[in-house]
């Protein structure tokens, strides 16, 4: 919500100064039809003004403040700009000029104006309000809210600075605060549907879902189209269980965000507890077992403490034969013919999963109801095929569907059907599937905008608990994979993966820690433009593999039982992944702790790294 000064305040103060210093007719009869709103004539009587006094700073302001109100912000900070440089400069009119800039984006120059605005008129309260708008659009809440309350000091019957500092105590997770506000910005002005929407925000926060209910209708009836408000709507429903009013309202969110869909309401259920009432084939194919695993080592030793991890864990593993079952597009979920969404035992962390919002799940009630989007296109397959669920990441896809391809082994008369997969497979993922054995012509892809009804499903479960991997299933696919490309007879048995080319995670003083490496006989390899197969080669034939952590460590499942392996790590950013493929196949593994660079990236986890000379030296000593 954009709050301009540009109206009837300054032009009413500017109208009574007019009748005392200048007498202007014209200008005066201009400024009556500016506030009254009829943009026109007044336009045209200040293009009067200025044909014949083209430096008239008055006329030059007010053609720029309708400029703005008409969305021609450039050529209105082109006029008041004119203004301010034949001398003009007032509070008010340095606030437009910013209000202007703030619209064209230029975030710099509006700050200046308005902040120049503050030092001549202290108690503008419009200045300080713009001010604010400004900084909140740098990011600069705290600051933002400083000026508000200045503003709400001056004038306290402000409306918009009421609305602004509200979402901001909103934001700063203060409802109490965010609601006495929000209902006095909703008292000045009750047709506010964004002030609506925030306090419902704010009672749900503060545990009154009726109220919240009751604000949100409020946001809908003044803004229909509101289409966060009708999604907030539905969910609170949901909650209330008004089911046929959750429902309408997702269907109008859908409607109203572009997302093709329809609503529907369903439950979580235990995939085992299903087979069991429907007669369906529900197959226990390894028991849950403690994994023995060593500790991992890490360097400089003394970090080694960091990254003691709990004992491992892996899940019973089993296959379930299901019908009439639909398949959802994008995370592949399973929804039942009477609908019961299957995610125990199929996605990893399955209670986080179902609270977390987005795809097909809208929103996930208390007591496991489901308010869920789904696409209006169905489409029928009618032959018995596979689901080994999908991934989110290449690491993800290998080790939670991939690797579930060890329990369809497991049943011979399964080998033959087609393989249920997500759309827009990466190029290694296709390879991979074709190495396995499932080339095109054996996967059934579940289109973004679209679902599948499958008359006969096999569902195998994950092979994995958070990061633990399941023995067997790493075994198969290091089987697999092995019988189906041989080893590199020429590839260098001591190899450096190099992430230069990549736009994240690289080694940033990699070039000095080269000659490094080449003395101790490594051969520097750019794996991104390696096919699967030539990956899946080179890693057959290292010996000694050392690399910042990233998706191509996913070969490390097919390295040999002998191999020495390094890890680099930022310090404080373990995930022991990586660890749990490799420790189980017997490989002597290392993480290498190395300093972030916190300022190549935004996101932690995604920064750039720079390693030690003497954490490398120390590494390669054991080579």
């Amino acid at each position: 919500m954009d709050v301009a000064i540009i109206g009837h305040t300054f032009l009413a103060r500017h109208t009574a100064r007019m009748d005392q210093e200048s007498k202007d007719q014209k200008l005066q009869r201009a400024i009556v039809l500016h506030n009254e709103g009829k943009l026109d004539a007044a336009e045209a009587l200040y293009r009067e003004l200025l044909r014949d006094m083209p430096g008239h700073q008055t006329a030059l302001h007010l053609s720029g403040v309708i400029a703005h109100q008409r969305g021609r912000y450039r050529e209105a900070v082109s006029l008041i700009e004119a203004a301010l440089a034949g001398g003009a400069t007032t509070a008010p009119i340095h606030t437009n000029c910013g209000v202007s800039y703030r619209a064209l984006g230029d975030l710099e120059k509006a700050a200046r104006h308005i902040a120049w605005a503050i030092a001549l008129d202290p108690e503008y309260a419009d200045a300080h309000l713009n001010y604010a708008l400004v900084l909140c659009d740098q990011g600069l809440a705290q600051q933002a809210a400083a000026h508000l309350e200045i503003a709400l000091e001056l004038r306290p019957d402000s409306p918009a600075a009421n609305f602004h500092l509200g979402r901001i105590r909103l934001d700063e997770d203060k409802p109490a605060l965010a609601a006495a506000l929000l209902r006095e910005a909703l008292r000045l002005q009750p047709g506010n549907a964004e002030a609506h929407y925030l306090l419902a925000r704010a009672l749900l926060a503060q545990g009154d879902t009726r109220a919240a209910l009751h604000h949100l209708g409020a946001a809908l009836a003044a803004q229909p189209e509101h289409g966060h408000a009708a999604l907030l709507a539905a969910k609170v429903s949901f909650e209330l269980c008004q089911e046929g009013a959750a429902l309408a309202l997702l269907d109008r969110a859908l409607r109203l965000q572009g997302a093709p869909g329809r609503a529907e309401g369903a439950r979580l259920g235990r995939i085992d507890l299903w087979c069991a009432a429907s007669g369906s084939a529900y197959t226990r194919l390894a028991r849950p077992q403690w994994l023995r695993l060593p500790q991992p080592k890490a360097l400089p030793e003394e970090e080694s403490l960091h990254f003691a991890l709990p004992k491992p864990f892996a899940l019973e593993i089993f296959l379930a034969r299901v019908s009439r079952v639909r398949v959802l597009p994008k995370d592949l979920l399973l929804l039942s013919a009477d609908g019961q969404l299957f995610l125990d035992g199929f996605v990893r962390f399955a209670q986080q999963y179902a609270m977390r919002e987005g795809g097909a799940i809208r929103h996930c009630s208390d007591d496991g109801r489901l308010l869920l989007g789904l696409p209006e296109r169905a489409l029928a397959v009618a032959e018995p095929c596979i689901w080994l669920g999908a991934g989110s990441g290449h690491f993800q896809w290998v080790f939670e569907s991939l690797a579930r391809l060890w329990a369809i082994e497991q049943q011979p008369e399964l080998r033959d059907l087609s393989l249920i997969v997500q759309a827009s497979l990466t190029r290694w993922q296709e390879e991979l599937l074709q190495l396995l054995g499932y080339g095109a012509e054996r996967r059934i892809e579940v289109p973004a905008d679209a679902m599948l009804e499958c008359s006969e499903l096999h569902a195998a479960s994950l092979v994995s608990a958070g990061h633990f991997i399941s023995p067997v299933a790493i075994q198969h696919l290091r089987r697999e994979l092995a019988r189906r490309v041989a080893p590199a007879s020429a590839a260098p048995r001591r190899i450096y993966l190099s992430r230069q080319g990549a736009a994240t995670r690289r080694l940033a003083n990699e070039a000095d820690l080269l000659p490094l490496l080449e003395q101790h006989g490594f051969v520097v390899v750019h794996a991104e433009g390696m096919s699967a197969a030539e990956q899946l080669a080179l890693f057959q034939s290292a010996e000694f593999i050392l690399g910042v952590e990233g998706a191509v460590l996913v070969n490390l499942m097919v390295a040999p039982a002998h191999a020495r392996v390094g890890v680099i790590v930022g310090r404080g950013l373990y995930q022991p992944r990586h660890y749990y493929v490799s420790a189980p196949i017997g490989h002597d593994f290392t993480y290498l702790c190395a300093q972030p660079d916190y300022a190549s990236h935004a996101v932690l986890a995604e920064c750039d790294v720079v390693l030690p000379r003497e954490v490398l030296q120390a590494f390669l000593d054991g080579c």
